[in-house]
Parts: C-alpha cells; structure tokens; sequence
C-alpha cells in the first residue's frame, strides 16, 4: 500500500513539472509573436537558417578577407586571445563546410537510406 502512495506522487509531481515545461515553452515560444498563420509554422530563425545563402565569410572553408583599413584593429583584438578575433566574429556560427571525407566513406540519404557502398567492417 505505501508503494502505491509513493507511485502516486511521484507520478503527480512528474505530471506537474511535465504541465508546468509545456505552459513555458508555449509562453516563451517565439510563435506567440509571430503576426501571420504563415510565420507560426517555422520560427523566424530556422527559416533563416534554412533560405541563407552560402557566400558568407568563411562558407565553405574559404578564407576571410580583412579589409585594409581595419588592419590595425585587427591586430589590436589579436592582442586579446592570440587569435583573429575579427575574422571569428565575421563567421558565421552556422556555417557550411565542405564534405571532406574519402571516397571510400559511406554516405547516408535524406531517409536513411545509404548512398555509397558500406563501410568495411
């Protein structure tokens, strides 16, 4: 019987804290702000991850470029962390880069299917 009793709460006390994460995630949600139907169906930023372009700084494993006139602050902030400070903040935190893995490797579909020739085990 005092197994039963304890089941009980804990299982309220879960229900509780699973009513009380929904109630905050729905509160905060960035979709509460959203003014269109059509804005509730992706949050703003994961449809700008989603539609940006690839011709950033750094996409792609390319080189940033300084510009000649902010030369001097960048070797000012390099005196920071003895890294070009301005360069990592030019790059984006999302970024892509390229597919660098052999031939050989295995590659897997959007569905889960593999595309290549499996690994050897």
């Amino acid at each position: 019987m005092r197994r039963f009793v304890y089941c009980k709460v804990v299982l309220t006390t879960s229900l509780v804290w699973v009513l009380v994460d929904v109630f905050l995630l729905l509160y905060f949600s960035e979709c509460n702000k959203c003014d269109d139907r059509k804005d509730r169906s992706l949050l703003p930023a994961l449809r700008a991850v989603i539609s940006r372009s690839h011709e950033g700084p750094g996409e792609m494993g390319k080189a940033v470029n300084i510009p000649k006139d902010s030369q001097d602050k960048m070797k000012e902030m390099f005196k920071i962390n003895q890294f070009n400070l301005m360069a990592s903040d030019m790059i984006a935190l999302n970024r892509s880069l390229p597919d660098v893995r052999l031939d050989g490797a295995g590659r897997w579909g959007d569905a889960g299917r593999q595309i290549r020739a499996p690994l050897p085990t």
